[in-house]
């Protein structure tokens, strides 16, 4: 049993090289490892926000009947359902059922700007961003004039893998890598992106 599930998970990861071999033409090419605590911590304090928010509605349903209140709207304009407290508790939940899909929406889009592929094949820079259900990629050459690298880094942002680098060409950004990387696991591809020897 043991042989046959490592042969089954042999031949998954041999499908998957082949494709990614496929899908870049070559089976030399580089890619930067990317640090995944920013993106867990994120989705962590997000989901944290939420379940609080969630737990403690009923206040957002108070503060409505006493915003109501404070404005006498009932009584301006002689709504008799306003008064009802019923009414606000539905208004809170379709509120909190708003913000919190809005959060979700927003993470979502923070996240696959966040988490884009960088990998370099012979002297193209691939970018690859997940966009919606499909794929996005953009590809650019290495030896293209006037352009910039930008390399955002200093000895905490190493240690921590806060490290971030930008192309740009004529003051417009061509590329960026995943917003976090740690610099250790990414030397040697650093030291190719920098043409260092």
């Amino acid at each position: 049993m043991k042989y046959k599930l490592k042969r089954l998970k042999f031949k998954i990861s041999e499908y998957l090289i082949r494709r990614q071999n496929r899908f870049f033409g070559t089976s030399i090419y580089e890619e930067i490892n990317s640090n995944p605590i920013p993106n867990i911590l994120i989705l962590l304090c997000s989901g944290i926000f939420l379940y609080f928010f969630a737990k403690n509605v009923h206040y957002l349903n108070d503060f409505l009947y006493w915003f109501v209140g404070l404005l006498e709207i009932t009584k301006i304009l002689k709504i008799s359902f306003l008064d009802n407290v019923k009414y606000y508790q539905y208004l809170s939940v379709f509120v909190f059922l708003y913000l919190s899909l809005s959060l979700l929406w927003d993470l979502g889009v923070l996240l696959s700007r966040w988490n884009v592929r960088l990998v370099l094949v012979k002297d193209e820079v691939w970018m690859i961003q997940n966009s919606g259900f499909g794929k996005k990629l953009i590809k650019f050459t290495t030896k293209s004039e006037n352009l910039n690298l930008e390399w955002n880094h200093s000895g905490l942002l190493n240690i921590l893998g806060l490290n971030r680098i930008v192309w740009k060409k004529n003051g417009q950004t061509l590329g960026y890598s995943p917003y976090f990387f740690p610099y250790g696991k990414n030397k040697q591809i650093l030291d190719q992106i920098l043409k260092r020897a």
